[in-house]
């Protein structure tokens, strides 16, 4: 409401959670006295992105931890090399961040909701300053490198995109399901998918300074796709896929 007497007034309005700056919103005013409520002006949220760190990654080393991994036959992997991260750039807005993972190539053979196909990103996101978290990896095998503890865990193919915190994780168990599930986009131009957390899927952090990311890529078809001794049309090479760890390419970023 205006102050007494008339004339302007405003009120804060929390736009953390608008994070796509396609998606219209809309105000209103509402006097309590009167019950009256103004006509709905529309606006938009564009952010104001904040490059804070950038690690390149080499062409070519998306072969596993081992580095004897193969692709699946099938030729829609083939010299498309789905899997081979290029880049990784973090941003930040206040608390929300944004992903920018670049790859060899992306493609969407399948007619994937997400816009990509034939890969999934598991990436997980250390809050600084927060206690707890957890280093196992689930479903993958594995766990996070260089003394990192994840807080939270993004799991994101053609077809899902989920949002997980790291309580109740284990090498079996997801975690627990988190929200909201970032915002996803895809550039072809550049081969890039982006990934944007809000302030409130990050438990409203003051800073993300210090904050530590760990992308991961292998391939999700109920489940993280198989990895056998010999490689098969739709199954990784070059592993066990009971013992060994579910990556074939991975980035970690610290962040200043």
């Amino acid at each position: 409401p205006p102050p007494p007497g008339g004339g302007a007034g405003s009120r804060p309005v929390d736009t953390g959670p608008m994070i796509d700056p396609a998606v219209p919103h809309t105000a209103a005013a509402y006097d309590a006295a009167s019950g009256a409520v103004s006509a709905s002006v529309p606006f938009h949220v564009v952010r104001n992105w904040t490059p804070l760190t950038e690690v390149a990654d080499p062409m070519g080393d998306d072969t596993g931890p081992t580095g004897a991994y193969q692709y699946p036959t099938d030729a829609s992997w083939g010299a498309n090399r789905q899997l081979d991260l290029r880049k990784v750039t973090v941003s930040g807005a206040g608390g929300a961040m944004k992903i920018d993972v670049q790859t060899n190539q992306v493609t969407s053979t399948w007619n994937p909701q997400n816009g990509f196909d034939h890969v999934a990103f598991t990436i997980f996101v250390q809050v600084p300053g927060r206690a707890g978290g957890a280093t196992v990896m689930p479903q993958q095998n594995a766990s996070v490198p260089g003394g990192m503890a994840w807080h939270y865990r993004i799991r994101a193919h053609g077809w899902s995109n989920a949002l997980f915190s790291a309580a109740g994780a284990s090498a079996t168990q997801e975690g627990t399901a988190a929200a909201p599930a970032p915002a996803i986009s895809v550039d072809r131009a550049t081969q890039t998918v982006s990934f944007i957390l809000t302030d409130s899927a990050l438990g409203k952090p003051a800073s993300l300074a210090g904050a530590k990311v760990y992308v991961t890529t292998w391939d999700y078809d109920g489940g993280y796709r198989g990895l056998n001794p010999q490689v098969q049309a739709y199954a990784f090479g070059g592993g066990d896929g009971a013992t060994s760890p579910l990556v074939m390419d991975d980035v970690r970023v610290s962040l200043p």
